[in-house]
């Protein structure tokens, strides 16, 4: 008997059919009404896993059911334009949905996380040694950088490298996406924006925030004062005050979380080369031009050849250098042992990726993937692609005796040879049983 509207989303039907969700990869349901089809995405996102839901159309009836899901995606197609305007995302034919979930998807997930992260953790080394300074001048409000800085901080020193990467970021190459489904896993789950992720972003600010005050403090420690009154160190003669000291603080800070984007980043371009350089050389000359020129419409000139009279030491500079190394040195460690001890999927990928970047081409970056044969057939960039192998698959299959990675051919035959070999064991338990 056939369930009616009704009885369908009755609780003891809601039950049932989501238990079999659970259990199916796959359920089909047909000659369902438009409200019928919100009511499954809505059955769906109200369960006890509380999945992320994606629907996807092309007509006026599967309007509702595009609104309910988290993602709604529609298909210009010939039942008129009305999922499509009520979608988040169109696509002109439904196998175009491969790209945009596996490239698409997986480069705005990775690119949005560090986008956050990052904020996160560049603000957290700009505003932790200010709050670190209190504790130094008496809790007097007595800001650490100059009013410049504090408002150019977030403005142009360092939003611009970010905010590319946001856009044009990819950590691996969209031809490898495309073949390797499995690389979603990856980021499945909000992997990447996870308390335990969010955690180490803010002790690595924290951590980096203490490196480049406390750094900086020691380095330039016991200052006398001169017979004009101004104060030096006595270890390394320099003029030292308040100012040279928040500016020495603020140069390493913004050097520091420009290399750490820049240690984050996979896909390189001009582009990049000119906005990372740029912002770093742009902080330069505005430091040298804010403290070089006595400006007229200032009513103060606290600034005036402070960043010229701290570069003109050679103590700074060793300075500047040993607190980006120290500020940079536990994640760079610790990227270097997990990448080597408990690699993901993805870096696996990546470490084959660089195995093979001399044979890769712009446009076709699988194309000369072929491992070499004994006949030496394959040759730098020939082919057809669907003999290209998949780099994660020649990453796992390394003989470690040998040291050399079998051709797709060669896989073939063993697999063959495999299968020929169980079925006569099986043929020889039959015989051996009659």
């Amino acid at each position: 008997m056939r369930p009616t509207q009704e009885d369908s989303i009755s609780g003891n039907y809601k039950e049932i059919f989501l238990e079999i969700c659970r259990n199916c990869s796959a359920v089909l349901c047909c000659r369902m009404a438009p409200l019928q089809k919100a009511q499954i995405v809505k059955l769906i996102k109200a369960s006890k896993e509380h999945p992320i839901t994606l629907a996807i159309g092309d007509g006026a009836n599967d309007v509702s059911m595009i609104l309910e899901a988290h993602v709604g995606i529609g298909i210009m197609g010939k039942e008129g334009r009305q999922a499509v305007r009520n979608s988040d995302y169109a696509i002109p034919k439904f196998k175009h949905l491969k790209k945009m979930l596996l490239v698409h998807g997986h480069y705005y997930y990775i690119r949005i996380s560090e986008l956050v992260q990052y904020f996160f953790y560049k603000n957290v080394c700009f505003i932790f040694p200010q709050f670190l300074y209190q504790f130094f001048c008496g809790f007097s409000q007595q800001p650490l950088y100059d009013t410049a800085y504090l408002t150019l901080y977030n403005i142009s020193f360092t939003s611009l490298p970010i905010l590319l990467y946001s856009l044009i970021e990819q950590h691996i190459n969209m031809d490898i996406l495309k073949k390797d489904p499995s690389l979603y896993r990856d980021i499945a789950k909000n992997s990447l924006l996870r308390w335990p992720i969010f955690l180490y972003w803010t002790i690595l600010g924290v951590y980096d925030a203490i490196v480049m005050f406390f750094g900086a403090y020691f380095l330039f420690d016991n200052t006398t004062f001169t017979s004009n009154g101004q104060l030096m160190t006595t270890n390394t003669q320099m003029m030292f005050g308040n100012w040279t000291f928040g500016t020495l603080v603020f140069t390493v800070l913004v050097f520091t979380v420009t290399f750490k984007l820049v240690l984050d980043t996979h896909y390189w371009t001009w582009i990049n080369h000119f906005v990372i350089w740029g912002s770093l050389i742009f902080f330069v000359v505005f430091s040298l031009l804010w403290g070089g020129i006595i400006w007229p419409f200032l009513n103060y000139q606290r600034m005036y050849y402070v960043f010229m009279q701290m570069l003109s030491s050679g103590p700074a500079w060793l300075s500047i250098i040993l607190l980006i190394t120290a500020s940079l040195l536990p994640d760079v460690v610790k990227k270097v042992i997990w990448r080597a001890l408990w690699p993901t999927t993805t870096e696996r990928i990546q470490n084959a990726d660089k195995l093979y970047k001399g044979q890769l081409s712009e446009f076709t970056p699988l194309a000369s993937l072929h491992a070499p044969s004994k006949a030496g057939s394959h040759r730098r960039g020939s082919g057809n692609e669907r003999n290209v192998p998949n780099p994660r698959r020649l990453w796992l299959k390394r003989d470690k005796r040998s040291r050399t990675i079998r051709s797709p051919k060669e896989e073939r035959d063993n697999e063959v040879r495999m299968m020929k070999k169980a079925a006569a064991a099986v043929m020889m338990r039959r015989m051996a049983l009659k």
